[in-house]
Parts: structure tokens; sequence; C-alpha cells
């Protein structure tokens, strides 16, 4: 019997997290050097967790227009004149025609290859272009080192990577007009509407000066965004909670660093309605701070504010 309800309950978390395309949407695009708001700064290795009430949301209301999302974007050669865009991105870049990358993950360019190629063989070639170099051991039976390694096996092993680098470009995963240093489609994270799906994330952005230290938080964010909310989907099932079919569930927060990078407050701007949501979201930023050598730019008074947006699509 409890081996029974082990199982329903491993199936149901599993059907829950494969029913979730996750996003991190990156909602922010100006700092907020306003100290009067940093609340608890000084108490150390603590952080406080706010949640802004609606009057002080309305007073942001003409604010937050203001801003604009950093997002990834492929790159081509940079425009010269400042592109007029929503998004902000690593330099300025122009489009005939915007499209987002149709698959969800880390962000990347689409590889040379077909849409329906083996996975087997790109992980193959991936293998073969970088592989893997050990460190130096000592052997310890010299004379059985050599007996493993055969001339006829070489022989094999080069003919294997001749032909599989050959068919590179018609049996791998990619797209015919992919890149041919790169492996696998295009993918993307960012959390982006009213644009359509295509083989490559190609966006109009203007070049933002702090995008490098932007991308540094998304790549910690991204080690640790997952496994939280993996943990807190179980919590979540163990309440008997789900989530609504079709909606987006968005949890906004606005982050304090000081000038060495350190997180000293999180505050819950906006709920997603699910505390399990919001909990994944904050633990993650905490576990991915502190995030070093800030651009001194973008610091005021010894302090920054970040404003970041975690999203859930069921």
């Amino acid at each position: 019997m409890d081996r029974s309800k082990k199982s329903i309950n491993h199936y149901f978390i599993r059907a829950l997290l494969l029913s979730l395309i996750i996003h991190m949407a990156f909602l922010f695009s100006h700092f907020d050097f306003k100290k009067n708001n940093l609340i608890g700064v000084n108490q150390e290795k603590k952080i406080k967790i706010v949640l802004i009430d609606d009057e002080k949301r309305t007073s942001d209301k003409k604010v937050e227009e203001k801003k604009r999302q950093i997002v990834n974007s492929s790159q081509k050669t940079p425009v010269d004149e400042k592109v007029d865009s929503k998004f902000l991105g690593k330099t300025n870049q122009l489009f005939e025609r915007q499209t987002v990358a149709k698959q969800i993950g880390s962000f990347k360019d689409a590889g040379l290859g077909v849409e329906h190629g083996s996975d087997w063989l790109s992980n193959k070639i991936q293998n073969i272009e970088n592989p893997i170099i050990k460190p130096k051991t000592k052997k310890i039976n010299h004379m059985l080192s050599k007996e493993k390694i055969s001339l006829k096996d070489l022989l094999v092993n080069q003919n294997m990577a001749k032909q599989i680098i050959a068919n590179k470009e018609t049996a791998s995963k990619g797209i015919r007009s992919g890149d041919r240093l790169k492996i696998g489609p295009s993918m993307n994270n960012d959390f982006i509407e009213d644009v359509k799906l295509g083989d490559f994330t190609k966006l109009n952005t203007t070049e933002y000066k702090y995008f490098g230290f932007y991308d540094r938080i998304r790549k910690r964010l991204e080690q640790f965004w997952g496994n939280s909310l993996q943990e807190k989907a179980r919590k979540l099932q163990a309440r008997g909670g789900r989530i609504p079919a079709g909606e987006n569930k968005i949890t906004s927060l606005k982050v304090t660093i000081d000038k060495m990078g350190n997180i000293t407050n999180v505050f819950l701007k906006s709920t997603s309605g699910i505390i399990e949501l919001d909990e994944a979201a904050i633990e993650s930023f905490k576990q991915a701070g502190p995030f070093p050598n800030p651009p001194k730019g973008m610091i005021e008074n010894g302090y920054a504010e970040i404003e970041w947006g975690f999203v859930v699509k069921s």
C-alpha cells in the first residue's frame, strides 16, 4: 500500500513539473537609488523580505511604465545608430522580423542540422569536436595498457569520427541555416509576449551598458531556479494545491545589493498568488548570491536595487 501511494505521489510530481513551462523574466532596466527604502541593510547576514502594499505599487506605476526588459538575442553586426526598442540587450540590434526561439532553456543559437535530427549524433559530434581531456595518471600496468588499444581500434574510431562529422549537416539536430559551431536547436528562457515563435531569437534591442552584469546574475539564477521550483512543487502537491492551467504566474522581486554584491534585502514586489512559487523565487535569489563586482555606475550611496521577475506557465 505504501509503495503504491509513493508511486502515485511520484507520478503526480513528475506530471506537474512536466506541465510547467518555466521562464525567467527579466523585467528591469534601471536601478532605483532610494536609500530611504533600504531596510535592515546593517543587519549582518540577514535578508529582509517585504511585501509592498497596493498604495505603494500604485504610486510607482509611472516609473514602472518607463522600464524595459533586458533580453538575450542572436547577434549579428551591431547597427551604429541607437535602436528604439522596448528591449535592452548586449548590442544595438535591428531585424526585419522579430522572433523568439520555440524551445525553452538557457539561451543558445541553433546549430547546423535538421529539425528532427538525432540527439545521439548531436552528442557524438559534440564529444568529438569538444573532447574531454582527462588528467594524466600513473600507469599501474604499462603492458596491460598497451594491449587495450590496438591499431585497428584507432582506425575504426577515426573512421567513425569522419562519418559522424560528414553527416553533421543532415543528421544532427539543428536547422539548415544554423551555426556550424553550435549543436542542437535554438533556446531561450526570456518571458516574451506578442512576438512570434521561430528558429532563432531575433529581437530588436537597445545596447545596455550593464548587460554583462545582468547576464552573470541570470546564469547564476539558472543554476538554482529549477531545483527550487521542483522542491516547492512537491510542497504544493502535499497540501493539495495546484496551478491553474493556461495562466502565467509571475513573482516580481526587488533585490537590494551592496557595493560588494551581497544581497541585503529582498522585497516581494508582487505575488504570483501561490506561496510556493514566491518562495522558490526568493530562495533562488538567496542561493545565487552574492554577485561580486557590480559596476560602479550602478551603485549610489553604497547600494543598488535590481528588479527581477520569475514566470511559471502551465
